[in-house]
């Protein structure tokens, strides 16, 4: 990570008024994959579709490029008193005609909603059929609330972090209250931990104290904080 890289990604939340910390994408890993991914579709499409010339799919590869590099130089992430902050700023797609612009779409995740946050390591291969399949080569950092999760996928997916492992310790010390370059969560005065959706029922006993065993094997909460929640549980039945 260059501190060119860094100085760009605060910039683009200068203006965010509980703005904490952004974080670096390695974009040529994330660019080079979409293109490689787009690239075995396009294949697959070309040996599927016997109309689809030689030139077509040239052109096509051509507009899938420049949107990718679009799309990936548009996406940015940081963590903010509120939460985590995921943008992808206006961009490109399609054609690149002005009626299919992708205007700016962000998600905040609340840290006090935040029930999970873990790296994926990559693994596999992805494309449309086996013959055109490529290496899956980035790294997720898997969001998950009380709501997410299972067939409904993750909160948020964050894909191509330059230092993933860096930016899961960060949201933990926030949700723990502990803080990230002197600053608190807005919700930590609260006590926000690492098991908030147990406080807001909807499960059993037993699915609530399965989720903090959960917690305190993956060293989420700590030893007081785990037998002080047990015993809320408990008493709760």
């Amino acid at each position: 990570m260059s501190h060119q890289d860094q100085a760009t990604e605060d910039r683009f939340f200068s203006d965010e008024p509980e703005f904490i910390k952004a974080y670096t994408f390695d974009r040529a890993a994330m660019t080079q994959f979409e293109i490689d991914l787009e690239k075995s579709k396009q294949c697959a499409s070309l040996a599927a579709n016997f109309g689809l010339t030689l030139p077509c799919y040239c052109y096509a590869m051509s507009l899938a490029k420049d949107n990718v590099q679009d799309k990936v130089n548009a996406t940015h992430v940081a963590i903010t008193r509120d939460g985590i902050k995921y943008v992808v700023d206006f961009h490109k797609t399609g054609m690149r005609c002005d009626c299919l612009d992708q205007g700016k779409v962000s998600k905040t995740v609340a840290f006090s909603k935040i029930t999970d946050a873990d790296i994926e390591e990559p693994a596999g291969k992805s494309g449309p059929c086996l013959c055109c399949m490529v290496d899956n080569v980035l790294t997720s950092v898997n969001v998950d609330t009380a709501s997410s999760g299972g067939p409904r996928g993750h909160e948020l997916s964050i894909d191509g972090l330059s230092d993933p492992n860096q930016f899961k310790a960060d949201v933990w010390s926030m949700i723990r209250g502990d803080g990230v370059n002197g600053f608190t969560s807005n919700t930590a005065g609260r006590q926000v931990n690492a098991v908030p959706a147990m406080e807001r029922g909807g499960k059993s006993v037993m699915e609530r104290m399965d989720e903090l065993e959960k917690m305190k094997a993956k060293g989420y909460v700590n030893e007081n904080e785990y037998d002080a929640k047990r015993k809320d549980i408990l008493s709760s039945a």
